[in-house]
């Protein structure tokens, strides 16, 4: 009977494991999702593992031998608990396949503040104060919304000026 398990995989090799185990007909779930990041000063979008160094891998064990899996390209080993592999219940997988790169994920990974978001300028003549994240500038730079002696102003800053704030503050 299949069942889903958990594969670690090599540092950075998740896609090739995956493409690996599909060409040899067992079917592997990588969960990844696209997210804006700050590199160097510049908002990117890239493609992230949401677990990474492990997929997700469909097979029987009884046809398939965890062996083969394991010496497949990209895949270091089935992680094992007490000396069996790790069974995953597929409810869990169909769930994560479900959300996997979903907007509501994507927002939650990213490192942009939304609209209306407080943030803490870290740099500069303004460095401590808050603002409100108005909107991107471009790559590189946002639309900040500040308090000065009872006035809102809007300012453009550099992406490395600002940090978003917690949740909790």
């Amino acid at each position: 009977m299949q069942k889903w398990y958990v594969a670690q995989c090599r540092p950075r090799e998740e896609e090739r494991a995956l493409q690996n185990l599909n060409n040899q007909g067992i079917e592997a779930f990588y969960p990844y999702a696209e997210v804006k990041k700050r590199v160097s000063r510049k908002l990117v979008t890239r493609v992230e593992a949401l677990f990474p160094g492990y997929i997700f891998v469909l097979a029987d064990l009884e046809i398939v031998s965890s062996t083969t899996i394991g010496s497949t390209r990209g895949v270091r080993s089935l992680v094992r608990f007490g000396g069996g592999p790790c069974e995953v219940p597929s409810e869990l997988v169909y769930d994560l396949m479900a959300h996997c790169d979903s907007d509501a994920l994507r927002d939650k990974l990213s490192d942009e503040p939304k609209a209306g978001e407080r943030v803490r300028i870290e740099q500069g003549p303004f460095t401590g104060l808050e603002a409100i994240y108005l909107e991107a500038d471009g790559d590189m730079r946002a639309i900040l919304l500040l308090t000065l002696l009872q006035k809102e102003t809007s300012t453009s800053f550099g992406n490395e000026e600002f940090s978003r704030l917690s949740k909790n503050s």
